[in-house]
């Protein structure tokens, strides 16, 4: 699963952790409280025998009673907790074996989806074949590559590891173009961004993957400037933009009309941006598509 940076102390981790420390908690206080009722209860039948000596068999059946409800009520409590451990256990077990198949099959699904879209460009420069269909092809084959990779963050959102680095916003554009040849890209301001790569070409795949199949754009500009100290990338498009609530878009599965996206693709620049100490916004305008991205780093 390219791993997605996974921490040995993860959040999953912590949260296991956590789980374990309340059981064991719970555990002691109700252990504790137990013993201490079984020893009040003893005592204070120890003392209504001395002072009814004459009932003494009633209080000795009383005491044995007691001693058994207070074995079993200790007994039941250990039992109780060892199983909360155990299920706790069974699952973080459990979501481990997901994680290391879901691992595997999706290095397997993306490695089959770049070999399949490098042989059909190659048919595309040779001549051999060309036309829409294997246009589309490619197009469709890219945007498997960016909804798979928008699907492993999404699987892997709480043990996500950021490697921050310093790198240029134009040397990035100029990698990612081949994927887009049909989509002009004009950096106003080049930049040094900090943050990971990986996630960096996610977010700007997402957005000029949603230029392209939502807004039908054929030309994005991204203009950058230092405001409060951060880094502000504006990324805008010719499409044709959005009509509705702007404050929606990023949220999960929203989909504001039915041939809208899953909104999983904001959902994870969002989710990124701000692993990263940045955000992303989605400024209103009447034509094409706005979206803000603050960040750390620095103008050239």
């Amino acid at each position: 699963m390219h791993s997605l940076g996974l921490k040995r102390l993860c959040v999953n981790s912590k949260r296991d952790t956590f789980k374990f420390i309340l059981i064991a908690a719970w555990l002691l206080f109700t252990v504790t409280f137990a013993l201490w009722w079984f020893k009040f209860s003893t005592e204070n039948i120890s003392l209504l025998a001395q002072l009814e000596p004459e009932r003494m068999e009633h209080w000795a059946r009383q005491r044995r009673m007691v001693l058994w409800e207070g074995a079993s009520w200790v007994v039941l409590l250990v039992l109780g907790g060892l199983a909360l451990i155990a299920l706790v256990e069974r699952e973080r077990l459990r979501g481990k074996r997901i994680k290391e198949f879901f691992a595997s099959f999706s290095h397997e699904v993306k490695t089959s989806l770049a070999s399949l879209r490098i042989q059909a460009e190659a048919l595309k420069e040779s001549g051999e074949q060309s036309g829409p269909i294997l246009e589309r092809l490619i197009g469709d084959t890219v945007r498997l590559q960016v909804q798979l990779e928008n699907s492993l963050f999404l699987a892997s959102q709480d043990n996500l590891q950021i490697y921050i680095q310093s790198l240029s916003l134009n040397e990035l554009m100029e990698r990612m173009h081949e994927q887009w040849p049909e989509l002009r890209i004009h950096l106003r301001q080049n930049c040094k961004v900090s943050g990971d790569e990986r996630a960096l070409r996610t977010i700007f795949s997402n957005l000029l993957q949603n230029a392209i199949v939502h807004g039908r754009a054929t030309e994005v500009s991204m203009e950058a400037q230092i405001v409060g100290g951060r880094l502000q990338i504006d990324v805008r498009d010719n499409g044709s933009g959005f009509e509705g609530n702007a404050t929606s878009l990023g949220k999960l599965f929203f989909r504001p009309k039915a041939t809208s996206g899953s909104g999983l693709g904001l959902y994870i620049c969002r989710l990124l941006l701000r692993k990263m100490n940045g955000d992303l916004t989605i400024e209103p305008r009447a034509e094409g598509f706005h979206a803000r991205l603050l960040l750390q780093g620095q103008l050239l």
